[in-house]
């Protein structure tokens, strides 16, 4: 007598239809039916024989309170939209107005780097001939001239720069160290 495979085969569609099983076995209890198709058809007929009804007071009530509050939710968006959007073009306009800023300080930081040269290179220079010498006489009103051009101030008995008399001057080295 021939036994019976454990192996359970399912055929497919690529599968040639050699493999199925030739002998089939009988069965002791007849299949069981789980498709509930009595069952289904007793809801299709309930959901078909209800008889539709107008939608209660209570109903529109909670119909009409619902469509207010999506109203009012779809403008709060809208509004929130225009916020954000005007949030956006205020920082757009404040980066170019810090832009701006940071350009600005460094052009005058540039200026004041050349105006504190400039007044370095000119504080050096004798007023009248434009030298560096490394001695300076300072007169004692406070201006400072080199000892070739003071020595000829004598005669004029003025300050070039001021106007005042010349009282006397000082020697001085003031970049020696």
């Amino acid at each position: 007598m021939a036994r019976y495979s454990n192996t359970i085969i399912i055929p497919d569609d690529e599968e040639s239809s050699s493999l199925e099983p030739t002998i089939s076995r009988p069965r002791r209890y007849p299949r069981r039916d789980y498709r509930y198709q009595e069952f289904e058809s007793m809801l299709v007929e309930a959901i078909d024989d209800a008889p539709i009804m107008p939608p209660s007071h209570q109903d529109n009530v909670f119909k009409n309170f619902r469509n207010a509050v999506d109203d009012e939710i779809q403008l709060l968006r809208d509004k929130n939209r225009a916020l954000l959007e005007e949030l956006r073009q205020e920082r757009e306009e404040r980066q170019k107005l810090e832009e701006q800023i940071r350009r600005g300080r460094e052009e005058r930081q540039k200026m004041e780097e050349q105006l504190s040269l400039e007044r370095d290179r000119l504080v050096l220079e004798c007023k009248i001939c434009y030298m560096q010498p490394d001695l300076w006489m300072t007169l004692l009103c406070g201006h400072l001239f080199c000892n070739s051009c003071a020595g000829n101030l004598d005669t004029s008995k003025e300050c070039p720069i001021c106007r005042t008399s010349i009282t006397g001057y000082v020697r001085c080295r003031p970049f020696s160290g």
